[in-house]
């Protein structure tokens, strides 16, 4: 700490060491007085001094780490002094019982070279009295000062004045401290309505005699669970009430806690006053009913908070636990036709068949996990089912497979089915089309048609093996792309087979096919 330097204290004459000095700072700053604006109350104790002790100057000041600083202030322009030049360091220090009396500041060898006394305010006079926090610190004083000197001091009257009004100046300084606490408190209260409203949680604490206990602490708890129009509860700031046909059992519940007491634990369903909308409410708290000797009465504490998502995340649960069910038994369902259909003339041929069916099956089944069983990307089908073509095989090679068109998400149900598809016309052209043979080719495209309301999907091999026509007897994978196009999902299926190679145009009724927010 810098000071100023003080001729007083070279002469071993400066203010004198104040005991428990760290202490009294602090204090000083918990009640947060220093450099705040004049206040009346202040301002009144600083008049009551200048006029009870007759003296043309009167402050209420404070001491801290460098300096006097007046919070109240009659007679005396300035604001502050250094700390090395105020007299009121030698009231703080002085013994608590006494007001600190300097008769003539020129003769006292403490202050006759002070700059207070030697320039102006040319001090000659002072008297003040400490002003002592309830735990013993004094903070600073209530002082009178004169410039002209008094030897007789002070007579005792004017001692108790002097003592009163800076014990008054403690308690306003007291009084303002608890003002503050209760602002902060107030403020930290808001603050957590706030953040509860915010979070829809409010923690309420109710309670009345024991005289009107009946139906005082039933109409309480109606309030409390919507059950009165009059006075509706409130939910994130809302006024809302109790779903109807949630009435009956919350009232049989608002009777008997009212009869009985006990624990308060109901969820239900409550109306938006404003908007209609329905929400979910848990109500959480402990009825205690007192007894005629118990001033207190009844008491009902607890908090009561918004589980709406929580509910419409456990119906989120429940829906895809059956749509999960639902496919799987579809899967089941396409699995045990393969088996039953796939010729079964050579095992390692029957079990390869199967094999590749099962594993489209489950390739489609991630997919939909993925996304939570809302639906799944036909570009990640078509990838599931020609990734092996779409890499080159040679450095100097292009990809065999190319695929084209716009981003469609596929509606769950109709995931399975098309993965189905792309898996046959994969082995197909693997097995006897384009991609039997190292120049062939296979392009899959498709776009959707808003005014139409149509998915078309087009198949189109080239470079492969020169083709004849239609095949003379249907197989197992022709029929499962009708039976699924055709029948299962409501499109059509046009395979062609020109001399270039076998092509294929898939139109699907969007209604039928996509997830409902991408259509």
């Amino acid at each position: 700490m810098v000071r100023r330097f003080d001729p007083l204290r070279q002469k071993g004459l400066g203010p004198p060491l104040i005991p428990d000095e760290e202490d009294r700072i602090a204090a000083l700053h918990r009640y947060r007085i220093l450099d705040t604006p004049e206040e009346e109350a202040f301002d009144k104790l600083a008049m009551l001094a200048r006029d009870l002790l007759r003296t043309p100057v009167a402050l209420v000041s404070f001491i801290d780490e460098t300096r006097q600083w007046f919070k109240a202030r009659v007679g005396l322009q300035v604001q502050q002094t250094p700390r090395d030049w105020a007299f009121c360091a030698h009231t703080i220090a002085a013994n608590p019982q006494q007001v600190f009396v300097v008769p003539d500041a020129r003769t006292d060898p403490r202050f006759a070279a002070n700059p207070l006394v030697t320039g102006g305010p040319q001090i000659r006079f002072y008297a003040a009295a400490p002003m002592r926090t309830p735990d013993g610190f004094a903070l600073g004083t209530v002082c009178a000062i004169s410039n002209e000197p008094r030897p007789n001091g002070v007579t005792e009257d004017e001692a108790r004045w002097l003592s009163t009004l800076a014990d008054l100046a403690r308690d306003e300084l007291e009084l303002r401290l608890q003002a503050q606490r209760a602002r902060a408190a107030a403020e930290a209260e808001a603050r957590l309505r706030r953040a509860q409203e915010a979070a829809g949680v409010v923690a309420f604490e109710l309670s009345a005699p024991w005289s009107d206990r009946q139906e005082s602490l039933h109409q309480a708890l109606r309030r409390l669970i919507g059950l009165s129009e009059t006075v509706p509860l409130a939910l994130r700031g809302v006024a809302a009430t109790a779903h109807p046909e949630e009435r009956t059992r919350l009232e049989a519940t608002a009777q008997r806690l009212a009869d009985e007491g006990g624990a308060l634990a109901e969820e239900f369903r409550v109306t938006l006053r404003e908007e209609g909308s329905v929400l979910w409410v848990q109500v959480q708290g402990q009825v205690l009913l007192g007894s005629p000797e118990d001033p207190t009465g009844w008491r009902v504490s607890g908090l009561l908070q918004d589980v709406t998502e929580r509910h419409r995340a456990e119906e989120r649960q429940v829906l895809l636990v059956r749509e999960v069910n639902h496919r799987a038994k579809n899967a089941l369902a396409v699995v045990l036709a393969a088996l039953r259909l796939t010729p079964a003339e050579d095992p390692r041929t029957y079990a390869a068949a199967v094999e590749g069916r099962v594993a489209a099956l489950a390739r489609a089944h991630t997919l939909l996990a993925q996304r939570h069983w809302i639906g799944a990307d036909l570009a990640d089908l078509v990838r599931g089912e020609l990734r092996p073509f779409l890499a080159p095989a040679k450095v100097s090679a292009g990809p065999r497979a190319r695929i084209e068109g716009a981003k469609v998400i596929l509606a769950a149900r109709a995931t399975q089915p098309l993965s189905m598809v792309l898996h046959e016309l994969a082995t197909n052209a693997t097995k006897h089309g384009a991609l039997s043979r190292p120049t062939g080719r296979v392009a899959i495209t498709w776009d959707i048609s808003s005014e139409a309301g149509l998915l078309r999907i087009r198949w189109t091999e080239t470079g492969g093996s020169a083709v004849a026509g239609p095949p003379q007897h249907a197989g197992f994978g022709t029929r499962v792309l009708r039976g699924t196009i055709i029948d299962q999902l409501g499109g059509q299926y046009d395979p062609r087979w020109p001399a270039s190679g076998f092509t294929c145009d898939l139109v699907l009724p969007a209604m039928r096919v996509l997830a409902e927010d991408a259509q």
